[in-house]
């Protein structure tokens, strides 16, 4: 098996179990009595770790490797997942976001594993690759826990734990080191992280006004158009399966032919779009009207956010180089980590103050801003090589 398959086979396994949980969380956090602005708060947690860790992780693998930091990884994942299913009050539940959070900071260094192995213009299919990850991972996951979900509380979180255990033992048996030997870091700070502005923005702003579904949309279809809490996970199903189709088919194609600039434009249009329609849906109610508006917008919104990430990943890593990808990439994690941390506090905040529908109007909004800023900052201050010394 090629290293590309075999990050993704690892990421895709890992991501499974991410989607097991998160689509689960609103609903149990409920259970334990908290407000909508605990349950932002639970979400947030988990970013805030990545945060943190995230750009840490990666200067780690720049120096020690690639495989040593995605194993320590996977082993906290399983760990966080066991805590989510012992979780009987909201602060066991807090700390399973929170290790989750520390030890799952190492997307970036995924993606700095495959930079390691492809060629620039390999990359952008590559980077795909793993927002694909992402997207079965949430085919998979919310339908592995929609049906745990019966078998009890406790359920989702032991089969998510056991198939991340399982995921280490393949990654421990099978996956190679991508890190060539004597390539060392740059002492100093590098010069170059203000030429990454413009996919650095976009991914902040797309991912602030994605994180609206997390906090809200769980809710409003289960009140608004009555949907059971397993039937809620199937559209996150829905929406992992948009994202898996661009960018694990679509978007190394695309990147070719338009460049990274303009798919994020036309990815922040798109979320908006689709962001305005889910309120509307839930207005109409659970009838023709409303569920045309719900499946229209969750599309609409998914393949908006599936042109974002990638397309910034591509932009950071073309332009980073080698000795510095996994730092460069943890920096790019870890403006998306602030975007979850400051996307559930205010979608939680807006809910809770003017009601569901203008938190996913605000959202709209800053998902309009990603686009913006695709277009305002021009290419001449983004595209130059950084110097060599």
């Amino acid at each position: 098996m090629s290293p590309t398959a075999l990050i993704f086979v690892t990421v895709f396994l890992d991501l499974i179990g991410f989607g097991i949980v998160l689509p689960l969380l609103p609903g149990y956090a409920a259970r334990l009595h908290v407000s909508e602005a605990a349950i932002g708060v639970l979400v947030a947690s988990f970013s805030l770790m990545q945060f943190l860790l995230a750009p840490w992780w990666g200067r780690l693998s720049d120096r020690v490797g690639r495989r040593p930091v995605l194993l320590v990884g996977l082993l906290g994942s399983a760990l966080s997942y066991l805590l989510f299913a012992l979780a009987a009050s909201y602060w066991v539940l807090l700390l399973s976001r929170v290790v989750a959070g520390a030890m799952g900071a190492t997307v970036n260094v995924a993606q700095a594993y495959l930079a390691d192995v492809t060629t620039p213009a390999e990359r952008p299919r590559a980077l795909g690759m793993i927002g694909a990850a992402f997207g079965l991972g949430f085919v998979v996951g919310p339908g592995i826990g929609g049906l745990s979900a019966t078998l009890g509380n406790a359920a989702p979180g032991l089969v998510a734990c056991g198939l991340t255990t399982v995921n280490l033992a393949l990654a421990w048996w099978w996956l190679p080191e991508s890190r060539a030997s004597g390539i060392a870091p740059r002492a100093g700070a590098p010069g170059h992280w203000s030429r990454l502005v413009m996919p650095f923005a976009a991914v902040g702003c797309s991912t602030v006004a994605f994180t609206v579904v997390y906090v809200i949309f769980p809710l409003e279809v289960e009140r608004a158009l009555r949907f059971g809490r397993h039937e809620a996970a199937y559209l996150f199903m829905l929406m992992g399966l948009v994202s898996a189709i661009v960018q694990g088919g679509l978007i190394g194609r695309l990147v070719g032919r338009y460049g990274e600039r303009r798919l994020i434009v036309t990815g922040g249009l798109l979320m908006a779009l689709g962001l305005i329609a889910l309120p509307q849906s839930f207005a109409a109610g659970p009838g023709a009207t409303g569920l045309t508006l719900l499946y229209a917008g969750l599309l609409i919104l998914a393949a908006g956010s599936a042109m974002i990430s990638p397309s910034a990943a591509s932009f950071v890593s073309r332009r980073a180089p080698a000795e510095e990808q996994g730092s460069a990439l943890g920096r790019l994690q870890s403006v998306a980590a602030v975007g979850r941390i400051v996307g559930p506090l205010l979608a939680g905040s807006v809910a809770a103050a003017l009601g569901a529908a203008a938190a996913f109007l605000v959202a709209a909004a800053v998902a309009l801003l990603a686009g913006v800023v695709g277009v305002v900052l021009p290419e001449k201050r983004l595209v130059a090589e950084p110097q060599e010394p």
